[in-house]
């Protein structure tokens, strides 16, 4: 490069932004670069509006965010379950067939102004020897909810049978979920149950 094309070039520089820098070709390589603005603004500026960011933000320690629910059908804010470990919820119970084909038991009740969001559901227990799960069913809220149950066993003429699986149902406030289990004949064996999940805040 000429002593007055390269003097040319610094005197730009000098009186606006300057995006470009002429090197040798072997001192080339790719380094991050810092734009800033003058008063012309001489780099173009994006219109302002929503800009969607997938991933993880972090804030600084104090720093605060404004989140606004999105509403429903009914024009009522979508509840937002933010920290699960702050409102976890686990309930057990236990049914005993007592000669019957046919039992269940109820979970504890949704507190007021809850909903519980039912991240897995498990059950498990001992009927006679050749006897089998008809059906195991989990009511939330009204709307019934079928699980596979696995044979794992037999001890004392029994079998043994058990249910573990994640899934995503709601039971809403004031409601108590149930379990019923259904077996192919009667029975006097028992059957347990248990919910695990978080709660969340409701309007």
């Amino acid at each position: 490069m000429t002593p007055s094309i390269r003097k040319w070039m610094i005197t730009a520089c000098l009186s606006a932004t300057c995006g470009l820098i002429s090197v040798p070709a072997s001192a080339q390589r790719s380094l991050p670069v810092v734009v800033t603005n003058g008063t012309g603004n001489p780099v173009p500026t994006a219109a302002q509006g929503t800009t969607n960011v997938a991933g993880t933000v972090s804030f600084a320690a104090g720093a605060s965010v404004n989140v606004t629910n999105s509403l429903d059908s009914q024009n009522n804010p979508t509840p937002l379950a933010t920290l699960e470990a702050t409102q976890p919820y686990e309930s057990f119970c236990n049914i005993s067939f007592n000669g019957s084909a046919t039992g269940f038991c109820m979970f504890a009740a949704i507190p007021s102004g809850k909903r519980l969001v039912i991240q897995e559901f498990d059950a498990g227990g001992e009927i006679e020897a050749g006897l089998k799960p008809i059906i195991v069913q989990l009511s939330p809220t009204g709307t019934r909810h079928w699980f596979p149950a696995t044979f794992m066993g037999s001890a004392g003429g029994f079998d043994w049978f058990a249910t573990n699986q994640a899934t995503q149902l709601y039971a809403n406030s004031g409601t108590m979920p149930g379990c019923f289990v259904d077996v192919s004949n009667n029975s006097s064996g028992v059957y347990f149950c248990q919910l695990s999940g978080f709660l969340v805040d409701v309007p």
